[in-house]
């Protein structure tokens, strides 16, 4: 680091707080990785495009060809593996979150669409006599726990900053924490 200037603990904290926060995004794009080349967007933009595009006539399609009632064969093991699975979400999210890792996003997004899913289905698909508890188990667990989950997601993101841990904290297991 021949020519480099050296900061000392007194110089960074006369720094004013608009300084430090450019000294921060200096030091950040430093290390950023390059953005992707414009024709990889392109293609991805390409590719969700006229993934959207043949959707519609798709759903079209099973609008006007889909039976109104079908029986399914394996009608248990569809829901319960599909709670199955809403349960391994939470208790990821949980972990994640428990561990203070920034990933919690992962689980909590993915666990908040099938929360979502979950109440479409239960609704849509709830014969009439239990309509309504389908309903208010929709409107008072799945859904706000979606939003919860969502909620989360968003503080974990705005929370962009990470700093490495002080050497003070030795043997941690946990290389970054949240500022």
């Amino acid at each position: 680091m021949d020519g480099s200037v050296r900061w000392s603990d007194d110089d960074l904290a006369r720094l004013t707080v608009e300084e430090r926060a450019e000294l921060v995004r200096r030091v950040v794009a430093v290390g950023a990785p390059a953005p992707p080349p414009p024709h990889r967007r392109r293609r991805f933009l390409l590719l969700a495009s006229i993934g959207s595009l043949v959707l519609v006539p798709w759903i079209g399609f099973l609008a006007a060809t889909l039976p109104h009632r079908y029986e399914a064969r394996h009608w248990t093991l569809a829901w319960v593996g599909f709670d199955v699975v809403l349960l391994v979400g939470l208790a990821t999210t949980a972990f994640m979150a428990w561990r203070g890792r920034p990933a919690v996003v992962f689980p909590a997004l993915v666990t908040a669409t099938l929360l979502v899913c979950d109440a479409w289905f239960d609704t849509t698909t709830a014969q009439r006599t239990d309509v309504v508890v389908s309903a208010l188990s929709a409107l008072l667990l799945e859904l706000p726990m979606a939003a919860v989950l969502v909620a989360a997601v968003v503080l974990v993101h705005r929370q962009n900053t990470v700093t490495p841990r002080p050497a003070s904290e030795p043997g941690r297991r946990r290389r970054w924490r949240r500022r």
